[in-house]
């Protein structure tokens, strides 16, 4: 028994020792050690474990024809197992290089061509049409398809509420009755869809972490800034949908005071709700938070502009980026301020 004992304390202690090796050449520098001493230590670790194993089956077995032949055995798995992981590598790295290299000799099945010159004229026998180049709203007021002006208004239902309400509230007082009620209903369902997100959207703005919870509450506002858009020209519903709107964006901020389109939509709120104070804080903090100047600046020159500060609209304006500066409707504010 106290035999069985010793050699199971020679492996254990082989063992530990072999962990302390493998944590080194981990990268762990546990202790300063040269690559030579390195590799003795794990030699004579190796054979002192092999030998303990070889001990223990015998006295286990009590009998074992080939002792020398199973310590070579036990000596080599222990002393190779370290390096096996670097052979696996560089043999996985030598096949994937290779079989890389064979996939790409197959055929193209996509090839590039070139653009097909188009005709300046219309190819024969086809009818020459005229391009009518009028907005929906003018197609509205001056067009007597009413066929066309239907499917029209079916298809701005898909349309962003942005470009799209204008012109289906110019559609509720058209003579057609199907075209009345077709935008009658549009701008009903963009209502009450949006209204349905923001009840989803409050029923689980606690749920996870802040950030999903914030940006919960962006979703929130950003539902009642489009809520907004579909009831213009209502002052009563114009300032309840602001209030409800800073409120969300307020809370989307105070939940994760990092969010950079939190501050930006507060921002936007608080600007069409006269407060310029609190929009130009709003417009610098989403700023100072990533948010791309070109996106920001305008804002924040339109503030300056309600703030009397009349130096600053130009400054800011100056910083815009050339490209952007030169677009309408801003290329035109740009250089009177110019």
């Amino acid at each position: 028994m106290s035999h069985s004992v010793l050699w199971w304390s020679g492996i254990v202690i082989a063992a530990a020792g072999q962990c302390l090796l493998l944590a080194q050449l981990a990268g762990l520098d546990l202790f300063s050690i040269t690559p030579l001493v390195w590799v003795v230590l794990h030699v004579l670790l190796t054979a002192m474990s092999a030998c303990c194993t070889v001990k223990l089956m015998i006295l286990i077995a009590q009998r074992f024809d080939q002792p020398i032949a199973l310590f070579f055995l036990v000596f080599a798995l222990g002393l190779f197992i370290p390096f096996a992981g670097l052979v696996g590598s560089v043999l996985a790295l030598a096949y994937g290089f290779r079989e890389s290299q064979l996939r790409h000799r197959e055929p193209d099945y996509w090839q590039l061509t070139a653009r097909a010159e188009l005709p300046f004229t219309t190819p024969s026998g086809r009818l020459a049409t005229k391009v009518d180049s009028r907005g929906f709203t003018e197609h509205l007021m001056y067009s007597s398809d009413d066929d066309d002006l239907y499917r029209k208004v079916l298809a701005a239902s898909n349309i962003k509420n942005s470009l799209s309400v204008t012109a289906l509230k110019q559609a509720m007082h058209h003579d057609d009755e199907r075209i009345r009620l077709t935008a009658y209903k549009t701008l009903d369902r963009k209502v009450t869809e949006l209204n349905r997100q923001i009840q989803q959207l409050e029923l689980r703005v606690s749920e996870g972490d802040n950030v999903e919870s914030s940006n919960s509450w962006l979703q929130i506002a950003s539902n009642y800034w489009e809520l907004l858009t579909l009831e213009q020209g209502e002052p009563v519903a114009r300032r309840q949908l602001l209030e409800k709107a800073s409120a969300a964006a307020i809370q989307a901020v105070a939940v994760l005071p990092i969010n950079r389109n939190a501050h930006f939509i507060l921002g936007r709120v608080a600007l069409q709700q006269g407060d310029n104070r609190r929009a130009n804080v709003a417009f610098e903090r989403s700023r100072a938070l990533g948010m791309p100047a070109d996106k920001v600046l305008p804002y924040l020159a339109e503030t300056a502009f309600h703030r009397h500060d009349f130096a600053r609209v130009r400054t800011l304006l100056r910083e815009l980026d050339p490209a952007t500066r030169a677009y309408p409707p801003l290329s035109h504010v740009a250089e009177y301020w110019a």
